[in-house]
């Protein structure tokens, strides 16, 4: 699978060192669990969300038009009932083509607006909090970005920014960010590597496996990308060693190492 990419203009600047931040502690039980399962929701909702996109983008790419819009700028995404609106829009930002894309992943007809169309209130927040996030600054992995705008739960925004790729044994994990916004403002942003890591992603090979310091359990990110690699990732996580095995959207303990000391 070969991910179609639209570049996002982002203001990246050099990460700090990580060298002097402590590892972070193991959850409380309760604490673990509500984490790991919000990952496993969070993660499978960008996966389809960012393949809803390469659906719509495939159909629209049958237009001969779509492929000479100089105009277009990218995408917005919309979780409505049973399916997933994609929306690629302007530099204004107005609604320039619509593509419905099932659950199924199986994307209907493409629209072609007769001329740029104003968003829904929906389309608007999010392509707002995109153009915000793209003024993130981070460590680059990629020269190309696909973007992800969910909502939260308080009414603010979230934004992953999802290194490009056009190689199907490579999985680019290091350079994936995490920006929230609320309003006009980024509130926080995160990296979920400390490197540019890629996995390499072999047709005969039967899992993949990462070293992660930056959190005590897997990510949303880990789960993304074992979705996006239909493999699953071996994740050892400090500050014990323990690991654990992403599977699709699916996040299993395999072993936890006992406390030192």
């Amino acid at each position: 699978m070969i991910r179609h990419i639209f570049a996002v203009a982002l203001a990246f600047c050099t990460a700090t060192a990580f060298a002097d931040e402590p590892l972070p502690s193991e959850l409380a039980p309760v604490q673990e669990a509500a984490a790991l399962k919000a990952a496993e929701i969070t993660g499978s909702t960008i996966y389809r969300h960012d393949q809803a996109a390469t659906a719509a983008t495939d159909a629209a790419l049958k237009l001969r038009q779509f492929g000479k819009d100089k105009r277009v700028n990218g995408w917005i995404t919309e979780e409505q009932p049973g399916q997933i609106v994609v929306t690629f829009v302007d530099q204004t930002p107005a609604a320039l083509y619509r593509v419905v894309v099932s659950n199924d992943g199986v994307a209907g007809p493409v629209t072609a607006l007769e001329a740029p169309a104003a968003l829904t209130p929906y389309e608007t927040g999010a392509a707002a909090a995109r153009a915000v996030a793209s003024g993130a600054k981070f460590q680059p992995c990629s020269e190309n970005y696909n973007s992800v705008v969910l909502p939260s739960s308080n009414g603010s925004w979230v934004v992953y920014l999802i290194p490009g790729t056009t190689k199907n044994n490579v999985v680019p994990i290091g350079g994936t960010y995490r920006v929230d916004v609320r309003g006009s403002n980024i509130v926080s942003q995160r990296g979920f590597t400390r490197t540019c890591i890629t996995l390499q992603n072999e047709r005969n090979a039967v899992g993949l496996m990462i070293t992660h310091l930056l959190d005590p359990i897997p990510t949303e990110a880990h789960v993304f990308w074992s979705l996006w690699a239909k493999k699953p990732i071996y994740v050892v996580t400090a500050p014990n060693g323990t690991i654990w095995l992403v599977d699709g959207n699916k996040i299993k303990l395999v072993e936890r190492k006992p406390v030192e000391g």
